[in-house]
């Protein structure tokens, strides 16, 4: 009989880390690995970094299931048992499944479908990880500048269901049997304990909250721990869920691009009077051999060069813009896409 493969299940909100963590467990672990990444929007922007991590623990491009429905937890019988059951073909090349949420996904009704009888036989509940902000949560945030954003309700055609910022966070909490506080390195001793604080009363008394610099963390913490949080407690009741309204658009441009420092500064410029929540994507900039990979998180910037897959969208004369943006207002995203063009360089003489 086939042992049941362990599954871990990373949860938090947009930006908060998850995707800088996996990428840490992929290096750092022995294990293989077989992938769902969940993500807002139609550029699998997250996928692609964990496809092309060079230094990750042989990552199969068959073991890797990108997801860009926005929420696991809406779509759970139509994408997720299906995703399980891809993997399930590749049994003996894994070890583990590790599945990313987006960070508007309920763990709940995903945690649930873990236990369906067509794929329960198969796999188990390893883990729920949530990564949270420790820089956010610093302002009693679970993301940098998020403010009004839960009262803004409108239907969408991808998210069924609505909710408050505070009810995820608290949701993704309350499963976790392990939180990690990213961004740790710019907080002090003294920060760092009012973060634990505030989260203690939130989760199981006896889980672990821990550091994390740059996704790294004690793996024992992953594959060794034998705490688990109550969730069983959860998984009887009917949930009704909701999700904050968010909206998500993409941009891509040929021929337009910016330099990294002036990239960087025009950008911020730019986001101060806009109401965009995280914009991720690439720049390809003339006479650089790797896109210039982009994560923006409120009004936090971080950028570095690294390669995509060969699936991926690339421009024409290696210059342009691939982006793209969640928020809660749609102007802003229009705004944005236009003083990029006004503000950004053009190739000269485009083929």
């Amino acid at each position: 009989m086939k042992k049941r493969l362990p599954v871990i299940v990373v949860s938090g909100f947009l930006g908060s880390g998850k995707t800088t963590f996996i990428r840490y467990l992929l290096k750092k672990s022995k294990k293989k690995f077989g992938l769902i990444i969940n993500e807002f929007g139609d550029i699998g922007i997250d996928g692609s970094l964990l496809k092309n991590c060079d230094q990750c623990n042989e990552v199969d491009f068959e073991s890797v299931i990108e997801l860009n429905n926005g929420c696991l937890c809406c779509t759970v019988q139509d994408d997720f048992i299906p995703a399980i059951n891809t993997l399930l073909k590749s049994y003996s090349k894994i070890d583990a499944i590790l599945i990313e949420t987006s960070g508007l996904a309920l763990p709940i009704p995903l945690l649930k479908a873990l236990n369906w009888p067509e794929i329960r036989t198969s796999i188990y509940l390893k883990q729920v990880i949530g990564v949270v902000n420790g820089e956010s949560m610093i302002n009693n945030l679970p993301i940098n500048d998020l403010k009004e954003i839960d009262h803004q309700y409108e239907d969408t055609k991808i998210i069924e269901h609505k909710s408050s910022i505070n009810e995820l966070f608290k949701q993704q909490l309350e499963v976790s049997d392990l939180v990690i506080i990213s961004r740790s390195d710019i907080l002090s001793d003294n920060e760092f304990e009012s973060v634990k604080e505030k989260l203690i009363h939130k989760i199981n008394p006896e889980i672990p909250i821990i550091r994390s610099l740059n996704g790294s963390i004690e793996l024992g913490f992953v594959f060794d721990s034998e705490i688990k949080t109550n969730y069983e407690n959860y998984l009887s009741d009917e949930h009704e869920h909701n999700h904050p309204e968010l909206f998500s658009s993409t941009i891509k441009f040929n021929n337009y691009f910016l330099e990294k420092k002036e990239f960087e500064f025009v950008i911020k410029e730019i986001l101060q009077s806009l109401n965009i929540l995280r914009i991720k994507g690439r720049i390809w900039i003339p006479n650089k051999l790797l896109p210039l990979q982009v994560q923006i998180v409120g009004k936090k910037i971080n950028t570095w060069f690294e390669d995509v897959d060969e699936d991926c969208w690339r421009p024409s004369n290696n210059a342009g813009i691939e982006l793209i943006m969640i928020g809660s207002e749609k102007k802003s995203f229009f705004t944005l896409e236009r003083k990029i063009k006004e503000k950004f360089k053009i190739v000269s003489n485009p083929k």
